[in-house]
């Protein structure tokens, strides 16, 4: 044989060795950035997936919910029943030994000096677990499992409501009149107060959680709470997770479901600032994505201009992949 054609046979098993080399790696490349992707990718989909289901309105709400509203609906002494005159208040980062601020502290005693005929509690780390093992106990799991304090308050808010009813109030507000309950309801509605009383966000996609009345039992906040669980899991920024798995825009999410709204009322944000309550600094809770999101949302101009330059990068990026796979064929 000769040996230019033994040369010319070794040359193409030598290319047939490297092209099969080459497409072996390249395949276990791509397993292994299959593999590393699948569960971020399965973990965004099903993000998605709860994100539909919590804020749209669908027909997955419990059966026993269900025959909750309909039992509270139809009765009228459920409809005439009084929101108790009970304050809570929370107070969770007792959780690290941490000292209330004085400001908070001294809030909150305007709170109690103006309202010597309610009941009041101050709920802290410790009262809240031996409350939980006592009342709520397949809740427990759920609560040490939060991230963030902030999440365990914002979800202690909704059972405390639903169990004993009354009237949730931030440490960082300072109360300036008394009987809140009543001064808070109009004239009109007086005799048969409202079952619900909130006040929705200036931003429009949440449901503060600051002051929140409530009747005891009310299935509201049933519905609420039946969906904690599903709720508490990683939104891939802090502020995020903060307010879609139990705080503010969770709570929106729970009120546009929720189909009996006919006697909730929310009150006017000119009235509570200033005449029932004044801030003495909040936003504790704030991160620094937070201050981003902020800025992002008053400035909508910034936001179109940063979601154009991720459409421009992915088009790039598809770009280069198609060129690529064109060069490999």
């Amino acid at each position: 044989m000769p040996k230019q054609s033994i040369k010319r046979r070794f040359n193409n098993i030598f290319r047939s060795n490297f092209l099969i080399r080459q497409k072996y790696h390249r395949n276990v490349i791509i397993c292994f950035f299959i593999i590393v992707l699948a569960y971020p990718l399965l973990h965004l989909i099903q993000t998605g997936q709860f994100i539909i289901d919590h804020y749209f309105e669908t027909e997955d709400i419990n059966d026993m919910i269900k025959l909750d509203m309909n039992v509270w609906k139809n009765n009228n002494s459920f409809l005439t029943r009084k929101i108790p005159r009970y304050i809570h208040q929370i107070w969770i980062s007792s959780l690290e030994n941490k000292q209330m601020d004085e400001r908070f502290r001294l809030a909150s005693e305007s709170c109690i000096t103006l309202h010597p005929n309610y009941n009041y509690t101050l709920w802290t780390h410790k009262k809240i677990l031996i409350w939980l093992e006592n009342e709520y106990p397949w809740f427990l799991s759920v609560y040490k499992s939060y991230r963030y304090d902030m999440q365990r308050i914002d979800a202690m808010k909704y059972l405390l409501l639903f169990h004993f009813g009354g009237i949730y109030v931030d440490l960082d507000l300072k109360c300036l009149t008394n009987d809140l309950i009543t001064a808070m309801i109009p004239k009109n509605q007086r005799e048969n107060e409202p079952d619900i009383v909130l006040h929705i966000g200036t931003e429009g996609i949440s449901a503060n959680t600051d002051v929140i009345l409530a009747k005891q039992y009310h299935p509201f906040f049933k519905l609420a709470i039946s969906r904690l669980k599903a709720a508490n899991r990683w939104f891939y920024l802090y502020h995020l997770t903060i307010i879609l798995s139990a705080g503010p825009t969770y709570l929106y999410g729970i009120y546009r479901k929720y189909p009996l709204k006919a006697n909730f009322y929310f009150i006017p944000n000119d009235l509570l600032w200033g005449k029932l309550f004044h801030g003495v600094g909040g936003a504790t809770w704030y991160g620094n994505d937070t201050l981003i999101i902020l800025f992002l949302i008053q400035n909508n101009i910034v936001l179109w201009i940063i979601l154009f330059i991720v459409i421009i990068c992915l088009f790039y990026v598809f770009h280069l992949l198609k060129n690529r796979k064109e060069s490999i064929r």
